[in-house]
């Protein structure tokens, strides 16, 4: 189920919508991995055909309205979902007041800023990468490309320390030292996923998380994370570089595990600057290289093979060519990652974005009741996808200025008749209704409209 070719989803006023996500082209694709970019204007449901997608992968248990989505998950493959926007619509794994919901699933992951519902915490995507990052079976991905592109970009050295802290105690209920957590685990039952929750009935996972995590770790992790919980220092730091990642004292695994189970916890990340070897904390990076630092590490190593890959907004905060580079980054991962399958959906709003899509990826707009998907075909503008795939158009449009004079020269020929030209006025009147009332080429457009064949 690692390509999807069509969803269904409910929009706001309960209707229900279909799109085509993908469409085939006359040659094959260049990846192992599909590739769909979703665009339109605001409030036209992209947010909300996301949300639908990620039911239809995630959710075991459906209502009525996750019963629309036509997509299904037999395999229970990955779903990885990115967030440039901290106003997302990604479901949460848990609700208010500790309660899990049917997201708290092992092949669902959300890497964003948004915890529980409106809540905002600028640590979390680096906490939900470092829990994949802490991975003995993906220790040798520090040495893939994207390892070095992300402190890059950051402007920092590629060793950095990450300190996390043990989850001790917060309430006089939970000051005793925690009981038998492989005990607390295998406890866990399925309706204890609808019953409320305090700090002191750590550890918060779903019965599905409860049930996967007995089968990845072993006896010795829970017990030495209990210790480590109960007995060891408060705090220490791990540091993640080009050659693994290193803690003393303690596994990466058991902290991967501490993660996975909210009872260790990240509390600043120090780095080095790549300029002077200053150390300060990542949270002091800019809006634009935390999220190149945090999106390209959590991609680089959270992805699966047969995994779908939804990106939400990627261009937030990035200079234009930084979004490329991300985009350039991000192919790459999924190249290295999805050997065997896959697909990479992108929602966004930037030109630039969908510019970079490979040749053959399928563009769907979400502007009209009617989504249209298209082939994308290599090289095209971001002049030619602000008219095509946006609606934008300005008097400094490249393909806008060569569409109205080679209508011009026609006409100063007085090739009325002329096929060309007459091919040209669906160009024209597409152009005329993206320009602001405004533009002076507006004008210029009717008049070349009125010489034209009438519709």
């Amino acid at each position: 189920m690692a390509v999807i070719h069509s969803a269904a989803f409910h929009t706001w006023d309960n209707q229900v919508r279909s799109v085509d996500l993908l469409l085939e082209s006359d040659r094959p694709r260049s990846t192992n991995f599909a590739t769909t970019f979703i665009t339109g204007r605001n409030g036209s449901h992209k947010s909300t055909l996301l949300k639908g997608i990620v039911s239809g992968l995630a959710v075991v248990e459906r209502n009525a309205r996750e019963e629309a989505s036509s997509v299904r998950n037999p395999g229970r493959d990955q779903v990885l979902c990115v967030s440039g926007s901290v106003a997302d619509r990604f479901p949460q794994k848990e609700l208010p007041g500790g309660t899990r919901s049917p997201f708290d699933v092992p092949n669902y992951t959300y890497v964003g800023q948004r915890v529980i519902s409106n809540l905002l915490s600028k640590k979390a995507p680096l906490e939900t990468m470092l829990a994949f990052a802490l991975d003995p079976a993906r220790a040798e991905r520090c040495r893939w490309e994207f390892f070095s592109v992300a402190h890059r970009h950051a402007g920092i050295r590629p060793s950095v320390k990450y300190i996390l802290e043990a989850q001790r105690g917060v309430s006089k209920k939970a000051r005793g030292p925690m009981g038998d957590l492989l005990g607390i685990v295998q406890g866990i039952r399925p309706e204890s996923d609808s019953t409320r929750k305090t700090a002191a009935d750590r550890p918060h996972i779903s019965y599905a998380t409860a049930q996967w995590l007995l089968q990845e770790f072993g006896y010795d992790e829970f017990l030495a994370l209990q210790f480590f919980v109960n007995n060891g220092k408060r705090r220490l730091a791990v540091e993640l570089n080009e050659t693994g990642a290193h803690c003393q004292g303690i596994a990466p695994n058991v902290l991967r595990l501490g993660l996975l189970t909210d009872l260790v916890r990240l509390v600043d990340v120090t780095v080095k600057s790549a300029r002077d070897d200053s150390g300060f904390s990542a949270m002091e990076l800019s809006s634009g290289e935390y999220h190149m630092f945090s999106s390209i590490l959590a991609i680089g190593f959270g992805l699966e093979d047969k995994a779908v890959l939804l990106i939400d907004e990627p261009e937030n905060n990035l200079h234009p060519q930084w979004q490329r580079e991300l985009m350039a980054t991000v192919f790459d991962v999924c190249a290295g990652a999805m050997k065997t399958e896959g697909h990479l959906i992108v929602c966004t709003h930037s030109p630039l974005i969908v510019g970079a899509a490979p040749e053959g990826s399928s563009i769907v707009d979400m502007s009209s009741d009617a989504p249209q998907t298209s082939v994308a075909s290599y090289g095209a503008s971001s002049d030619e996808l602000l008219l095509s795939q946006f609606g934008v158009g300005s008097s400094r449009n490249r393909l806008v200025v060569d569409t109205v004079q080679r209508a011009v020269s026609l006409i100063e020929r007085g090739d009325f008749e002329n096929a060309e030209f007459q091919g040209l006025m669906p160009k024209l009147r597409s152009i005329r209704d993206a320009l602001t009332p405004s533009d002076p080429m507006a004008d210029v457009i009717e008049a070349l409209l009125d010489e034209g064949p009438q519709r």
